[in-house]
């Protein structure tokens, strides 16, 4: 995947003229958090011993500073920022471990609404800005953070953080994108959120745009929605269709704030998508087959059905 991106990382330096020590920094840095986000989901013991909460922090502090070596950019006031959106995680966490790991605690409550936000506002804005803001920096670190903590200092039964590709999970994400076109389609049209509009330029540009999304957006999207808050809903209400209902709804009102705001059209687009990618996380039993679809589905819609 590394390898897949690195077209883009060229366009980057090409776009913007920097040096190589900026590239150098800039794709160590990346590299870094792409470890950290393909390590949880393998067998491994990547944080053994005590104090799993400090050699999280150390290792979620690391890429930053190797990304400021390279750029020259180190700034106090960005590390203490970092410092301050995984602190709140890691210590919450460790100071008050929750009760029963199987089910949706008051901490996980606290952590998912400081997550939320994190994204929704961009917190993480302006901590990785040479060439330019690089928002996949910052989504990477929110998953980066989610994934060693879901794995190593809170873990969740059933996470589904399982980096799997088999004929079960390509069939749950095939199925479910399939339904879920049948009717996102023709309602989207409908509904005038979409229009048949495509931007078609080859098969190397709609794998490289699926290969970002998958990587950037939805397997983000999917371990919160899905492997977190699907996953212990379902255990705490005793009932999947609940929980995977919740957690579609609540999956389709984060997207209120796309413009024109509210975006109720959207809003409505997304929790029936939602309901089909917790489908697919359910009977491809990982996270891998919801996003997956998640990513097919925002390729497509990008593709072909964006308004412009």
């Amino acid at each position: 995947m590394a390898l897949a991106l690195l077209p883009v990382g060229a366009g980057y330096v090409k776009r913007y003229a920097i040096p190589h020590s900026s590239a150098a920094g800039i794709y160590g840095c990346f590299l870094l958090l792409l470890v950290y986000v393909v390590v949880p989901g393998v067998p491994n013991k990547f944080i053994p011993g005590r104090y799993p909460a400090l050699k999280i922090g150390a290792l979620l502090t690391l890429p930053y500073l190797v990304y400021a070596a390279g750029t020259g950019s180190f700034q106090w006031l960005a590390l203490g920022r970092l410092l301050s959106i995984f602190a709140p995680v890691l210590i919450l966490y460790s100071a008050l471990p929750v009760a029963d790991e199987g089910k949706l605690n008051w901490q996980d409550v606290v952590i998912a609404i400081w997550l939320v936000s994190v994204v929704l506002f961009h917190f993480l804005n302006g901590i990785w800005a040479v060439p330019t803001n690089l928002d996949f920096m910052s989504r990477l670190f929110v998953v980066s953070l989610g994934a060693l903590s879901w794995t190593y200092l809170r873990p969740i039964p059933d996470l589904g953080y399982e980096l799997v590709f088999s004929r079960k999970v390509l069939l749950a994400a095939v199925t479910n994108f399939l339904l879920f076109a049948a009717i996102a389609i023709p309602l989207g049209l409908l509904l005038g959120f979409t229009s048949w509009n495509p931007r078609w330029h080859g098969i190397v540009d709609f794998l490289l745009a699926y290969v970002e999304i998958f990587l950037f957006i939805a397997v983000l999207e999917e371990l919160f929605f899905r492997g977190f808050l699907q996953n212990l809903l379902t255990k705490s209400l005793g009932s999947w269709w609940r929980a995977q209902l919740i957690a579609s709804l609540i999956f389709g009102l984060f997207h209120i704030l796309h413009a024109p705001f509210p975006n109720w059209r959207y809003v409505i687009l997304a929790s029936i998508a939602g309901w089909f990618y917790g489908s697919a996380y359910r009977s491809g039993g990982t996270l891998v087959s919801s996003a997956l679809l998640h990513a097919m589905v925002d390729t497509t819609w990008r593709t072909f059905f964006t308004k412009g």
